[in-house]
């Protein structure tokens, strides 16, 4: 078996509202590498035909309500907040991520809201988080936020596009941190060939074991319905972790993450994690 891939050594974790900062710090923590740093951020966003300069006010209270966020860091993790003043908040996502050199950009996300646009498209989560996905400046997680409390279960569906050694290295990492249950899923059509079923376990197996993961963490399931079926998996879990489609692509307004894994993440009852690596490798997992 071979080693484990290597979790982010610097995560930036840009935020809106800083009161909702708890959960993104602890999970954060959790997929941190050891000696790694967090890093929040928030960009002050002065309009066109202002002095950037008008944004000093502002910029002071961002700074004292970051301050809050270092209640949430857990002991021995290195956490450092940065505020920034621009014209478009993705612009200086972008750019910090660059200057730290960061490996995760890791979101929060309250869902969609209805009349959000960028230039006349609407937008998939947020004009931010999706001009930052679309510029892929590293490794991407959204987190749709539903508490990280009390995790006892995770569920990783893995559909084999080129993002699943993403989530499933990162649902292992947070089954360890959180001491939690991993129940890593495929789901192929009812009643497969023995050979399509047994194929499909190897793959999983192998693709957990590849994490630091155990093989009996994987099942194969049968259904029809593969959003049915996460969607009822996802019930009995406090968290779900998914990689984005491989059919996903970047155009606006399309689905950035696959139309399944945008469903997922609105309509599970759990807090639901969402990955997409900036490399694509050339093969998926499942052929």
């Amino acid at each position: 078996m071979s080693a484990p891939a290597t979790l982010p050594s610097s995560i930036v974790i840009p935020l809106a509202n800083p009161r909702t900062a708890a959960d993104l710090v602890r999970i954060g923590a959790a997929l941190l590498a050891e000696g790694g740093t967090l890093t929040a951020l928030s960009i002050v966003e002065v309009p066109e035909g202002e002095q950037l300069s008008d944004g000093a006010t502002r910029a002071r209270q961002a700074r004292r309500l970051l301050q809050r966020v270092l209640e949430f860091v857990p002991a021995g993790v290195d956490l450092r907040t940065v505020v920034r003043i621009g014209r478009r908040a993705d612009e200086g996502i972008v750019e910090l991520a660059a200057e730290e050199e960061g490996d995760l950009i890791l979101f929060g996300w309250g869902g969609p809201v209805r009349g959000k646009q960028e230039e006349g498209k609407e937008a998939v989560f947020s004009p931010t988080i999706d001009e930052v996905i679309r510029e892929r400046p590293c490794d991407i997680a959204v987190v749709k936020q539903r508490g990280v409390t009390d995790i006892r279960r995770i569920v990783a569906p893995v559909r084999g596009g080129p993002h699943a050694d993403l989530a499933v290295r990162y649902a292992v990492a947070l089954s360890s941190a959180f001491e939690a249950d991993l129940d890593v899923l495929h789901v192929v059509p009812e009643n497969p060939a023995p050979a399509v079923r047994s194929q499909a376990e190897r793959a999983l197996g192998s693709l957990v074991e590849r994490h630091g993961g155990a093989a009996s963490a994987t099942r194969v399931v049968e259904s029809d319905s593969v959003r049915t079926t996460i969607l009822a998996e996802s019930d009995s879990a406090q968290l779900v972790v998914m990689g984005a489609s491989a059919s996903a692509v970047d155009a606006p307004g399309a689905p950035l993450f696959g139309q399944l894994v945008e469903n997922v993440a609105q309509e599970a009852r759990p807090t639901v994690i969402v990955v997409k690596t900036r490399d694509l490798p050339m093969r998926a997992t499942f052929d």
